[in-house]
């Protein structure tokens, strides 16, 4: 029996130090120039000549598990040229080729398609820009944080919505390589929910400063305000995963297609809300699309819209307020019958009235 026991303990032991090592293994990612011997320290930055401030920091741990994993550091760090390197003085251009090769393409991946798509959108700078202009459109990296991967439900997966775009970098060759390529997307997916969506389009856009400065018209100067003042803007506060959110109505499955509502290639523009609107309310027709998606209630702008909420909060107050005044009546006429409003094992009344 003894030498049972023996070799169950070890079996314990070993198991338990095989999965303490496990678990405490740092994860792996590609740093195989040691740049994190450096960058991994938190306060390693500097501050330049104008007294702001640079966290040159890398967390090693987010890193392992992010979109960009496997990706060595100067794919996109191209303008450093030995290590340790000098200050660095360009700014990394997303639309470099990496050496990654996709699975069912021979040349190399790259963001070009996506860079070319934005570079024609609203939020690409023009030469033509004026300095404030420039520094308020956002660039690549403000929108893009490098996302840890967040694992779904599959009954969550809007399969063809993903596949839509993955076609947006990757050419559709093979059935079976297309469907393990958009599978990995399925399992680990790092697309925003709706209210980090619209969360993250209000950092600039309920900047009523930062908009002036652009010249914006007075109804985009109200967007932010408008929409969470709509149907779409409410139900995405209470947590709805399946209302419009900004890109939902602004832009394409390419995501980056976002013009002025004058530009004909816009989602919104009039010959194109027809087809936007579709997307969710199957029923659509032509006086579905006059319907304001960033309602305004001001007398003058919209007159039926600023009665109508005057009515309907009439309706909902007034409502309120008599069942209110109604139990207050009920409540001082049961009182004076005699009859007792007790809290004691539940709510209950007690007692005859005096005038039964």
């Amino acid at each position: 029996m003894r030498p049972t026991r023996f070799f169950l303990n070890f079996c314990l032991v070993f198991t338990a130090v095989w999965i303490t090592l496990i678990i405490g293994l740092p994860a792996e990612a590609q740093d195989k120039e040691n740049c994190l011997m450096c960058h991994k320290y938190r306060y390693l930055g500097r501050i330049d000549e104008n007294g702001k401030q640079f966290n040159y920091n890398v967390d090693e741990h987010f890193f392992a598990g992010s979109v960009h994993r496997n990706i060595a550091c100067r794919e996109c760090h191209a303008s450093i040229k030995k290590i340790p390197h000098d200050p660095v003085t360009e700014d990394v251009n997303c639309a470099n080729a990496c050496h990654l090769k996709p699975p069912h393409s021979q040349e190399k991946f790259s963001h070009t398609k996506i860079i070319d798509i934005y570079s024609q959108s609203a939020h690409a700078v023009r030469p033509e820009d004026p300095p404030e202009v420039k520094a308020a459109k956002p660039n690549c990296k403000f929108c893009h944080l490098n996302p840890l991967y967040t694992r779904v439900e599959e009954k969550l997966i809007d399969y063809e919505k993903t596949l839509q775009r993955c076609l947006n970098c990757h050419e559709q060759k093979g059935v079976t390589v297309a469907y393990m390529h958009v599978t990995h997307r399925l399992r680990k997916k790092t697309s925003r929910s709706p209210q980090q969506i619209v969360q993250l389009c209000s950092k600039c856009h309920d900047d009523r400063e930062m908009m002036k400065k652009i010249n914006v018209s007075e109804e985009a100067l109200l967007a932010v305000e408008t929409y969470n003042r709509s149907i779409h803007g409410k139900s995405i506060a209470l947590g709805s995963e399946m209302t419009a959110d900004c890109i939902s109505c602004h832009a394409s499955n390419a995501l980056h297609d976002i013009y002025k509502k004058d530009n004909v290639k816009a989602t919104i523009h009039k010959d194109n809300l027809m087809t936007t609107c579709r997307q969710c309310h199957e029923q659509t027709n032509s006086w579905f699309i006059k319907i304001a998606v960033h309602p305004r209630i001001e007398r003058e702008k919209n007159p039926i819209v600023y009665f109508a909420s005057i009515f309907f909060r009439l309706a909902l107050y007034g409502s309120l307020f008599s069942m209110v005044g109604l139990m207050a009546v009920e409540t001082y006429g049961r009182r004076k019958d005699g009859v007792k409003f007790l809290l004691r094992r539940g709510t209950a009344w007690r007692g005859n009235p005096k005038n039964r």
